[in-house]
């Protein structure tokens, strides 16, 4: 209260006009920010991208409402896919484990993260992946995009926290504008990195092997690629007699024209034999919490298989031979909680193995490398 005047005179201090003109400018310098974004050039929409698939296989093909496929998103997730900056060393992208030379699959039963950690499971190919509904080898994800994420999250793989992956790639000059001509604006969020990632991969498709081919009748197998074919589609019948056709027993989990497992619900999901009770991997178990789903691991694609090894959930087989004598072996029968497929496959009357002869097996080995697609390596 001033004396003289008998009215309040607040005290000055200066830090008050400081901070008043650092909130002026600061919302001065948003507003000149929007003002220039709205200034850009308006951009065409997004080109939309369907893939080639044969006619066979586009009924099996899907992609969520929310995040349609364009080319300008699958050009910014293949930016994404080979980014080294998604890991927290800088060292590692997803290309680095899915390597596109091997069909996006890795060559080491696993693949090294950052720090030079070794992984729990095999790289598994990426090609024609967009035909999957369950995602990793135990089911445990539903869509692309959220397995999108998981890789870079994950400790032992590229360990770097969504939030720190959006800083590092709103940091990076030439994102801010591919992501304007994908989503519309320079806006970068951690579920518009998934979203982009996950175009790119559904982009990714195999369907122009010699199986592929002869399955349009552009080409005609060879006597043992022939026999391999009937050998690979057709369930062991020990009874048909001398003169019937004996069965490989593969395509009762890898269907025929997609060569993967049943799309629907966990129904490509299978107990090979691999597992171990008490070794840790429990596989589709692990997300259900049945019994029943012990030791069941996803049904690959077996497209390019011949250029994806090693083989099964944990690399274990570094050959194609390898894995014939696995589902041929005497003990096979004798594994716990063995699918049922698998058990009922036998080449002899009241046999307790396949039964595959020597020849069967490499027939149905010429068959495996008519699905090596030349074309989608070019590309």
């Amino acid at each position: 209260m001033s004396v003289k005047s008998g009215k309040y005179h607040p005290p000055y201090f200066p830090f008050v006009r400081e901070i008043g003109l650092t909130i002026c400018l600061t919302i001065i310098f948003f507003q000149s920010c929007r003002h220039r974004d709205s200034e850009l050039p308006a951009l065409p929409a997004p080109k939309a991208f369907k893939p080639d698939y044969p006619a066979y296989l586009k009924s099996f093909y899907s992609e969520p409402s929310g995040n349609p496929t364009t080319e300008e998103g699958i050009a910014l997730g293949r930016d994404l896919f080979f980014e080294k900056a998604l890991s927290l060393d800088y060292s590692i992208s997803c290309a680095s484990c899915h390597r596109p030379e091997h069909a996006f699959s890795d060559t080491a039963a696993f693949s090294s993260g950052i720090g030079g950690q070794k992984g729990k499971r095999n790289a598994p190919s990426l090609l024609n992946t967009a035909l999957f509904r369950r995602f990793f080898w135990d089911g445990r994800d539903s869509s692309l995009e959220t397995q999108a994420l998981h890789p870079i999250s994950d400790p032992t793989e590229m360990g770097l926290e969504p939030e720190a992956a959006v800083n590092r790639i709103k940091n990076i000059p030439s994102y801010p504008e591919k992501f304007r001509r994908a989503f519309g604006d320079k806006e970068i969020t951690i579920d518009r990195i998934a979203r982009a990632i996950a175009q790119f991969e559904r982009s990714l498709v195999s369907g122009n092997s010699r199986y592929d081919r002869f399955l349009q009748g552009k080409y005609n197998p060879d006597s043992v690629e022939l026999l391999g074919m009937q050998l690979f589609f057709t369930h062991p019948d020990p009874f048909a007699g001398p003169g019937g056709l004996r069965g490989g027993n593969c395509g009762d989990c890898h269907l025929p024209q997609t060569l993967m497992g049943d799309p629907n619900g966990f129904d490509g999901f299978h107990n090979t034999g691999i597992a171990k009770a008490g070794g840790g991997e429990t596989g589709l178990q692990k997300f259900t919490g049945k019994q029943i789903d012990f030791g069941r691991f996803k049904t690959p694609g077996l497209r390019n298989i011949a250029l994806t090894a090693p083989y099964m959930h944990d690399g274990r087989f570094r050959t194609l031979e390898q894995v014939l004598d696995h589902y041929n072996a005497d003990t096979l029968f004798q594994k716990p909680n063995l699918d049922v497929l698998i058990v009922k496959g036998t080449n002899e009357r009241f046999g307790t193995s396949l039964g595959l002869r020597e020849d069967e097996k490499k027939a149905i080995i010429r068959f495996l490398h008519m699905l090596t697609d030349s074309t989608t390596l070019q590309n």
